[in-house]
């Protein structure tokens, strides 16, 4: 059987390899330029700003140092929170400020401080949007307490959730010495402190006088913290422990210059 002769129709393809593009060298170069300018750009910026954040913060610190009312002593530490520092200085205000202290010094005694401020006008000039501030006092701080002082009771001593002191008095010409233990705590405007417990000295005779304090003042004693603290500025709550108090403090729309002028409020 004879083989059939092969066509040219079933004859295989040529195959055409790909034609390669040439780079162009210019363009590669470009582009390789142009990345890094883009790279340069970025981290100036980033560099930049974190200076100006740098310098901004130092800023803070000094004004700060320098409005701290008399009687009061110490460094002040400022980080300003949240995006470009540039940004939010350009805006006016910038956005979240920390200001923390460790080494208060206020009337003698130890004292730290924590304080988040939102909306810092960046001249130091205007209202604050709202701050948040926490501020720990050594016993030392609160030896001179006006309402205590005024009640010619002796210097108190901080407890567990509690406040002791003492006050003497002559009845029929016999000295009394009255220990008294109060618990604090805030509503509105007002401390309240609650008498918990009660002892009465004569000499060497002690009697228990929960019972009589509680009658002679069944609903505590209310003292108005607003003609202490600055205008718009709230306590919010008290903390008592052996040998320190924490006050927690707010303010809303708070106006820089009524801190600097040490105005207060009314109640």
């Amino acid at each position: 059987m004879s083989a059939e002769p092969v066509g040219t129709d079933t004859l295989p393809l040529p195959v055409q390899q790909p034609r390669r593009r040439r780079r162009h060298p210019i363009r590669t170069a470009l582009l390789i330029l142009l990345a890094l300018v883009v790279v340069a750009a970025v981290v100036v910026l980033i560099v930049g700003d974190g200076i100006f954040r740098t310098y901004a913060e130092g800023q803070i610190d000094q004004d700060v140092a320098h409005s701290l009312p008399p009687g009061v002593t110490g460094t002040v530490h400022s980080r300003i929170v949240g995006g470009s520092a540039v940004q939010q200085w350009l805006h006016g205000s910038f956005d979240d400020v920390r200001l923390t202290s460790t080494d208060l010094r206020i009337d003698g005694g130890d004292a730290r401080a924590s304080v988040r401020v939102r909306g810092l006008p960046v001249n130091g000039q205007g209202p604050i949007r709202s701050a948040t501030a926490s501020l720990a006092v050594s016993q030392a701080v609160v030896r001179r307490l006006t309402p205590l002082a005024g009640a010619g009771a002796s210097a108190p001593t901080l407890g567990d959730g509690s406040v002791s002191t003492s006050v003497k008095r002559t009845v029929l010409g016999l000295p009394i010495t009255v220990d008294v233990t109060l618990a604090p705590s805030v509503s509105g405007k007002d401390v309240h402190l609650d008498p918990t417990k009660a002892t009465l000295k004569s000499g060497f005779v002690s009697v228990p006088g929960t019972a009589l304090i509680r009658t002679l003042l069944p609903h505590g004693i209310s003292v108005c913290d607003a003609k202490y603290l600055p205008p718009a500025v709230r306590l919010t709550a008290i903390r008592v422990r052996p040998g320190s108090a924490t006050l927690s403090l707010t303010a809303g729309r708070l106006d820089i210059s009524s801190l600097q002028s040490g105005a207060t409020g009314h109640c």
